[in-house]
């Protein structure tokens, strides 16, 4: 099935597989048990894993976890809105770079969202599938967030068909679909693959311009790779 390959151990990001089980001396107790939590729903899913399996994971005690946690609940919503928090901040950082031309900021908006999701693709598998765990508040929560990020691209795009750069007919339906291309590159990407974040990202930023039917676009220089 196409999730359990997405959960295969070969490859994965390093965000994923940092620390082991009894590590978590070393390192503050509130990211241990984040980086526990998040090797366990990602492979196992967020009902298929315990606060035991948790703590056991990450090497602490149930009562570590609810020193931070009131519940398992709690620390799936804090991952999910700490990836949601950054995948906002970094397409709006690469908005304000790129300038005013629409193909420009389009391109930067979907290469930042791609390196963004394939450099913690558990994390991101987390985000995009376990919203059916949340609870009603947290998921009216996580899809206001979710809107926050939809909206930067659906001005963007929109801007663009404004200004005749963009020649989408449907500029919502081709916003959605330039993000949902961009996020599930954390489907698929593994590291031992024979493209880079960085390459995938500048193909990415190409296929968002051709879906909003970009009558032109600035010359991006392409990062340096081998197709196999």
């Amino acid at each position: 099935m196409w999730a359990d390959q997405s959960r295969d151990k070969q490859g994965m990001s390093l965000a994923v597989t940092r620390g082991k089980a009894g590590s978590g001396a070393h390192r503050p107790g509130r990211q241990v048990i984040i980086d526990a939590a998040v090797r366990c729903f990602y492979k196992h899913g967020y009902d298929g894993s315990s606060v035991r399996d948790i703590t056991q994971e990450a090497g602490v005690t149930p009562a570590a976890l609810y020193h931070y946690y009131a519940s398992k609940q709690d620390l799936l919503m804090e991952i999910i809105t700490r990836f949601m928090d950054n995948s906002i901040g970094r397409t709006e950082a690469a908005l304000r770079r790129a300038g005013p031309d629409p193909a420009a900021r389009l391109f930067a908006a979907a290469q930042s969202h791609v390196l963004w999701n394939a450099s913690d693709v558990a994390s991101s598998f987390i985000v995009n599938s376990e919203i059916r765990s949340l609870e009603p508040d947290n998921r009216e929560r996580n899809v206001a967030q979710r809107d926050r990020l939809q909206r930067l691209f659906d001005e963007c795009v929109e801007d663009g068909c404004d200004k005749g750069v963009f020649t989408a007919p449907w500029p919502g339906e081709a916003s959605r679909a330039v993000v949902v291309m961009c996020t599930f590159v954390a489907r698929w990407y593994r590291e031992s693959g024979p493209l880079s974040p960085e390459e995938i990202a500048w193909r990415y930023g190409h296929m968002a311009l051709s879906l909003v039917g970009a009558s032109r676009a600035p010359q991006f220089e392409p990062p340096t790779y081998k197709d196999s």
